[in-house]
């Protein structure tokens, strides 16, 4: 039997090429009341990220893990890593960068488009900032 500790996991990959890691059903769940799915990942008490946990067609939910974290962290298939989870209660679930807030604070038609938005696509266009 595989000895893992709790807070460890192996990264796996789809054929798609996506890496994940797949949290235990008792943090998925400890972590989602309230219909929240949104949470801060923190990997080999190193890297923290915005992220959700992802239902998976055959049971289960799934963290995606990006190739630039994979590369920060040089870890690949098969490689195990800790992961600890928060609820993420920021107020975008994505970290804001200062320009960009400051350009909402100082146009105000900009600031209604972008709250306009679906969260989701206010954290999209927030990524694209922050690239």
């Amino acid at each position: 039997m595989n000895d893992i500790p709790n807070n460890t996991f192996v990264l796996k990959k789809f054929d798609s090429g996506m890496h994940y890691i797949m949290p235990d059903p008792k943090t998925v769940s400890d972590l989602t009341k309230n219909n929240n799915k949104r949470v801060i990942c923190r990997l080999n008490d190193t890297l923290e990220f915005h992220c959700a946990f992802m239902p998976k067609k055959e049971g289960g939910h799934y963290i995606n893990i990006g190739s630039t974290i994979c590369k920060k962290l040089h870890i690949k298939e098969g490689s195990l890593v800790s992961a600890t989870f928060k609820k993420d209660t920021t107020e975008y679930q994505f970290d804001m960068p200062e320009v960009f807030t400051e350009v909402l604070n100082t146009d105000h038609e900009a600031k209604n488009i972008f709250h306009a938005l679906s969260e989701g696509n206010q954290r999209g266009l927030i990524y694209l900032v922050n690239q």
